[in-house]
This record gives C-alpha cells, structure tokens and sequence, in this order.
C-alpha cells in the first residue's frame, strides 16, 4: 500500500477554517492516510484575516487529546504555517509558547501591502508581482527559522488568468536561488494539491520545478492538500505523488520532533 501523508491540513484553529480536528482525524482514517499534520495559520501581518488567532497550548492540547483517541489508526502531527516568518522573527516565537511542533512550514502569503489573492491581479503589474513574490519567498529561506516551503509558486494560483499559463522561464534564476539556499539549509519542498482545484490547474510548484529541484540535488519533498474544509482534505495526493515519482523522487519526507526522515513511495 502507498504511505499516504497529508502534511497541510487547517482546522477551526485557523481563521480561515471551521472543521474541528477530530472531524478532520476521523475523515483521515476513513481515506486510509497514514498520517495527518495540522498546519494552522500563525499570520502576525495586522491585515491577515488569521492575524492573532493562533492558540499553540489549546491546538497542541486538542491533537494529544486526538492522539488518545485515533493514535492506534493514524499519525497525527503538530504542525503550524508561519506567515512571513523572516519578518515576525519575535512574535512567531512567543506564539509558539514553548510547544513542541513536529514540523513548521513557511507561506508566503503577503508582499508588501499585497495579499495573493484574486483581487491584486486585476491592478496591479502582474508580471511584476510575480518576482516581487520570488524575492519575498527568497528572503524567506535565506534566513527564518522552518522546515517546509509551502506552495513555492503560490503566485500563479490567479495570475494565470493574467498572463496565461505558468512557466518558470521568466523567474527561473530566483526560483533555482530559493531551491539552492533551501538545500543548503535543509529545507523541504512541499508538493501542494490544492492547486489542482485552482485557475492554475497544477499543483504548488509543478513538474518543471520538481525536476529543476531533483537535478540540484532536493532530496526532502513533503505533500499536502492545504485542506481548510472537509472536501479538501487529501485531496488528489496520489496524483500529487505520480507527480512526485515522475521529477525522480523516490521517497517522501515525514516529521517527529522537527527531524526528516524518508519514506519510499
């Protein structure tokens, strides 16, 4: 059987989501995931709809709860999505409360005073967003403090139906600066399905990163489908991971305690 992992999922613990974890855990078990990771927002932009929102004691309290009650059937991990975290260096750690969290991923949510969402497109230079966005994702892994890069491409989610369909061509010496520094420092690729149900059509990134990262030596590539309702979680993870074999991965990466370690797939 393939090892299924969804390791981007929000409950009500996230601003943007309202299904409780347990409603989550249990929706796992039936899809036969092997293991789930909670990755609520921790956003500190003031403009943030999730800003001040995140409860590390309370989440961390409700996933052991859950570990009791589902552990003998899945795996489930503390996990949280750091908005911005090279620019919250000192707020992301005093929310984090001492916790101890199996994995903290990086979105890039906001760049500048501009969220990507469908609504910037239509003002702005979207072209030019597209590498402001790079360069934020860039400062980024260049120096916070996390293990997973959420949807690294995120931008194109609705820029395509700006410019048309995505290539990294226009961006790739930025996209092959953030993948460098992300091996260089160990971090992992995150494969977002959510894209699939996107105007982009793909996942977070697509193929042509994937295989740009295997060919500079990425070995560390986790998936998710950035769930926020119950109709997205694990939503087309095994086409996600054909992808993933496809640009040459063998293994998936999983977590416990902040530590990588590799899965066949």
């Amino acid at each position: 059987m393939t090892y299924l992992t969804d390791y981007h999922v929000h409950s009500a613990y996230s601003g943007d989501a309202e299904t409780p974890i347990a409603e989550m855990c249990r929706l796992a078990i039936e899809q036969g995931l092997s293991e789930i990771a909670f990755t609520d927002h921790l956003d500190n932009n003031p403009q943030d709809e999730c800003y001040g929102l995140f409860r590390a004691a309370d989440l961390c309290r409700e996933i052991e709860e859950c570990r009791e009650r589902f552990g003998d059937r899945l795996r489930i991990l503390k996990g949280a999505e750091l908005g911005e975290p090279h620019l919250y260096v000192r707020e992301i750690e005093q929310a984090l409360g001492g916790e101890q969290f199996d994995f903290l991923t990086c979105g890039v949510h906001w760049v500048g005073d501009a969220v990507i969402s469908v609504d910037i497109f239509s003002h702005l230079d979207v072209g030019a967003l597209y590498h402001s966005y790079f360069d934020e994702v860039l400062r980024a892994v260049t120096c916070a403090n996390f293990d997973v890069l959420a949807h690294l491409d995120l931008v194109k989610r609705f820029g395509v139906k700006y410019i048309g369909p995505y290539t990294i061509e226009p961006y790739r010496e930025k996209i092959e600066a953030i993948l460098r520094t992300m091996i260089d420092r160990g971090i992992a690729l995150e494969v977002n399905t959510s894209g699939y149900r996107q105007p982009c059509g793909e996942p977070f990134p697509g193929i042509e990163t994937l295989k740009l990262y295997r060919q500079l030596g990425g070995e560390l590539i986790t998936i998710g489908s950035d769930g926020h309702r119950p109709e997205h979680l694990g939503f087309r993870l095994a086409e996600g991971l054909d992808l993933i074999r496809s640009a040459g991965f063998g293994a998936i990466t999983t977590y416990r305690n902040r530590t990588p370690r590799q899965v066949a797939v």
